[in-house]
């Protein structure tokens, strides 16, 4: 049972998808001598990813399953990354920064001496968030007529009207508090990004998100890199974000990636009738879907190992 202490755990600058390691293995920590009451004071964080309202939702049920009672003192950042989440009325939230005036983060450049770490690898390739100097692929990418016909993304539209530096899509890719963007870079020396896997519209109380995967030509789309990248996407989604369900859309002529995510154990659950032009037709979208039992037979397959932050027994 807890004691009559509290303890309190301050965490700076960033809570993304690169900092919550750190974060939840100091939850984990304060949590193996339980503290009546523990405060987790957020005031000076200024970025987050999805990843942060992620581990922020699931360290709280974990303290709560254990007795403790759980404070969270917010910075505007974290408050508004809750609000866009939609999990702010879940969480316990305390001080003058539980209510601030809601404005748009400032996006600060980050020029670290190495590239972030991989969130997720397999032999062949890794996962994780670009560099500042990478967003220029993206801008590259979103001029490929190819590209745009077969995936007709979104991000992409926003960075080809924008420019890949604007504050607005820098925010989209790097600091979205329900979406993550990854770049898909193969495991060899210098190599480049080949495409991104996206995670967006995620939902942390109905555990659910969509998946978007752009590969950028043809010798990368027939080396098997999308496929390679979406299954280890959907493995990392399982374990850090705690999603049951990843829905994806594409359109009817698109035959390749309808291939891809039948290979990737999606199953076909509707139609949005006509709803593209194409080729002075009109064509169809489809709607296919995974859910949590079949996205573990597939990493099963693939062998992939736990990704998250969170010992077994850490679970409520």
């Amino acid at each position: 049972m807890p004691g009559e202490s509290e303890a309190e755990l301050v965490f700076y600058e960033s809570l993304t998808s690169l900092a919550v390691p750190a974060f939840c293995q100091a939850v984990r920590e304060s949590l193996q001598a339980p503290p009546a009451h523990l405060w987790l004071n957020l005031e000076d964080v200024k970025v987050v990813d999805v990843a942060g309202p992620a581990a922020l939702f699931q360290a709280v049920r974990r303290c709560q399953a254990r007795g403790v009672r759980v404070s969270i003192l917010p910075s505007p950042a974290i408050h508004r990354a809750l609000l866009v989440a939609g999990i702010l009325p879940e969480l316990p939230l305390e001080g003058p920064g539980a209510g601030p005036p809601i404005t748009a983060p400032g996006v600060p450049r980050e020029d670290p001496a190495q590239p972030p770490r991989l969130l997720a690898s397999t032999a062949r390739l890794g996962l994780r968030p670009p560099t500042w100097d990478e967003l220029e692929h993206f801008s590259t990418w979103a001029g490929d007529p190819l590209l745009d016909q077969m995936v007709g993304s979104q991000l992409l539209f926003l960075c080809r009207h924008l420019g890949p530096y604007h504050p607005d899509f820098v925010a989209h890719v790097l600091y979205d508090p329900s979406a993550i963007t990854l770049v898909v870079r193969p495991l060899e020396p210098d190599a480049k990004p080949v495409g991104f896997v996206r995670l967006f519209n995620v939902n942390l109380v109905e555990r659910f998100a969509f998946l978007e995967t752009g590969i950028v030509n043809a010798r990368s789309l027939r080396a098997g890199w999308g496929i390679e990248a979406s299954r280890l996407a959907l493995a990392w989604a399982m374990d850090v974000l705690e999603v049951r369900r990843v829905e994806a859309k594409v359109y009817a002529y698109n035959v390749l990636s309808i291939n891809s995510l039948r290979r990737n154990g999606f199953q076909h659950e509707g139609v949005l009738r006509a709803a593209k032009m194409y080729g002075g037709q009109l064509w169809d979208i489809l709607l296919f879907a995974i859910l949590e039992d079949e996205m573990r037979t597939q990493r099963l397959q693939d062998g992939f190992p736990y990704m998250g932050f969170w010992e077994p027994d850490d679970r409520p």
